[in-house]
C-alpha cells in the first residue's frame, strides 16, 4: 500500500524535488546535453547579428568601428542608392528565377524517377552529382564553358553558323547564366525532396482515381501535387533563403558586373564592407535583408496554412 501511495505521488508532483529527485537529476542531464547547441547558436548567429545591427547605427571606419553615432542615416543612405536598389531588384529576380526553375525542373525529374525505370539508382545519382561540387568550382567550369572565344558552348554555335556570344559579358545575358548554373548546382537537391515526397503519396488514392477514368495528367493535379504540398512549400523557403545567400558563383564567374548587372544584396554588402570599407552601410544592407527574408518566410507560412495538405 505504501509504495503504491509513493507511486501516485510521483505522478501528482512530477516536478516536486523532495518526492521526485531522479527525474529533476534526468531532466538537468538533458539540458546538459543542449548546452553545445546554444551555446553555438549564441556565438555564431545570435551574437554577431546582434553585432551588426549595432554597427549599423554609426558610421564605421576598418579602425574604428563606432567611431561617430549616425542614427538611421545609414539605413536612409541605402534607400537612396541607386546600386542597392539595382542590387535588390537583381536579388528578387535572381530568387525567383532559381525558385521557379527548381521547383518545376525538380517536380518533373522526380515524377520521373519515381517511375519504375532500370537503373533508377544511377540516374538519382547523376542528377544528386551536381550538389555535390564546390560553388567555386562549378562557376570556373562554366565561365571557361561560356567563354566567348574558346568556350564549348560557343564553339558549338559557331559549328552550326550561329555568331558567338559573349554570355557573362553581356547585361542581358550575365544574370541569366548565373540563375542557369544555380539551378544545375542545386536541381539534384530538390529532386531528392520532391522524390521523397512522391513516394509517400497514397497508392490507392491514385488506383481509385484511375479506375474512375482520370487520366495521368488529372491524377497528377488533383492528388500527387496536393499530396507534396509540404515538401513543395519546404523547397520554395529553402530556395529562396540559399537564392538570397548567393556569393560564390557570382565573385567567380562576373564580380557583380557587368555594369553591375549580376550585383545582388550579398555581393552589395561585400564590396561595401571589404572593398570600400564602409561597414556601416554594409551593415544596414544585413540588416534590411535579414528583413526583407524574414517577411518573405512570414508570407510563405502564411500561404501554406491554406494551400499546405497534411494528414490528420
Amino acid at each position: 500500500m505504501a509504495i503504491r501511495l509513493a507511486n501516485l505521488a510521483d505522478d501528482i508532483h512530477p516536478l516536486e524535488p523532495s518526492l521526485n529527485p531522479r527525474r529533476r537529476l534526468r531532466q538537468a542531464g538533458e539540458w546538459l546535453f543542449l548546452i553545445p547547441g546554444i551555446v553555438t547558436v549564441l556565438a555564431f548567429f545570435i551574437v554577431p547579428a546582434g553585432y551588426v545591427i549595432y554597427i549599423s547605427f554609426f558610421q564605421s571606419t576598418i579602425m574604428n568601428p563606432t567611431a561617430s553615432f549616425a542614427g538611421v542615416g545609414n539605413y536612409r543612405a541605402i534607400l537612396h542608392s541607386a546600386q542597392f536598389g539595382g542590387a535588390l531588384v537583381h536579388t528578387l529576380i535572381f530568387a525567383g528565377g532559381v525558385t521557379i526553375s527548381v521547383l518545376v525542373l525538380g517536380l518533373l525529374l522526380a515524377t520521373l524517377l519515381d517511375q519504375r525505370l532500370r537503373a533508377v539508382s544511377v540516374y538519382r545519382t547523376v542528377i544528386f552529382l551536381p550538389y555535390v561540387f564546390p560553388l567555386v568550382s562549378s562557376g570556373v567550369a562554366f565561365m571557361w564553358l561560356l567563354q566567348p572565344q574558346y568556350g564549348f558552348v560557343d564553339t558549338v554555335l559557331q559549328l552550326l553558323g550561329l555568331p558567338a556570344v559573349n554570355w557573362l559579358g553581356n547585361v542581358h545575358t550575365a544574370l541569366l547564366c548565373i540563375i542557369a548554373v544555380t539551378t544545375w548546382e542545386f536541381l539534384g537537391f530538390y529532386t531528392l525532396i520532391f522524390l521523397g515526397g512522391l513516394q509517400n503519396v497514397n497508392v490507392h488514392l491514385k488506383e481509385a482515381a484511375a479506375v474512375d477514368g482520370a487520366g495521368s495528367w488529372t491524377v497528377f493535379r488533383k492528388i500527387t501535387v496536393p499530396s507534396i504540398t509540404p515538401s513543395i512549400f519546404f523547397a520554395a523557403v529553402f530556395s529562396i533563403i540559399q537564392s538570397f545567400q548567393a556569393f560564390d558563383q557570382i565573385y567567380i564567374m562576373t564580380q557583380g558586373g557587368p555594369a553591375m548587372a549580376t550585383q545582388t544584396l550579398t555581393y552589395y554588402i561585400y564590396t561595401q564592407g571589404f572593398q570600400f570599407f564602409n561597414f556601416g552601410q554594409a551593415s544596414a544592407a544585413s540588416v534590411f535583408m535579414m528583413v526583407l527574408l524574414g517577411l518573405l518566410t512570414g508570407a510563405q507560412f502564411f500561404l501554406a496554412k491554406r494551400w499546405v495538405v497534411t494528414e490528420e
